[in-house]
Parts: structure tokens; sequence; C-alpha cells
């Protein structure tokens, strides 16, 4: 970092980010737990969502490499 303006927002989002995350864990804390369905709900919902964004992500690369996102082309020529 070069110039001082530069250290002093540096310095501004590591306060901003270590305050986010006293808070987070305060509220954290001072909840109750969640019962044990509940924790196989979050797991198997996180799971699918990993599932379909990687899918998502692998059809992205596919529809990519086979040409699919390219404008299209008309190969008949010019009609007189």
């Amino acid at each position: 970092m070069r110039n001082g303006n530069q250290w002093i927002l540096a310095a501004v989002l590591a306060a901003l980010l270590v305050g986010a995350t006293w808070f987070c864990v305060s509220v954290w804390r001072s909840t109750p737990g969640m019962p044990v369905y509940g924790n196989v709900i979050l797991a198997v919902a996180a799971v699918l969502m990993l599932v379909s964004g990687c899918g998502l992500i692998a059809l992205m690369f596919y529809s990519q490499r086979k040409g699919y996102d390219e404008p299209p082309r008309s190969n008949d020529t010019a009609r007189k």
C-alpha cells in the first residue's frame, strides 16, 4: 500500500470485519441450539445446494466447450 489513505481504508475495513465477527458470535451464543432434526434438514439443504451449484457450473463449462454459447451463424449464401 503506497499512501496513507489506503492504510486508513484497510484499518477501517479490518475494524468492520472484527465488529461484524464479534456481533455474529455474540448472537450465535445467545440463541438456543437447534434440535437434531433441524441440523439434519440444514445439512441436507447444504448438500443439495452444493450439488446443484456444481451441476450448473459443469453445464456452463460443457456448453461453452461444445460451442453452444457462440452467436448463431448462417451457412446459406445470400439469396438473389
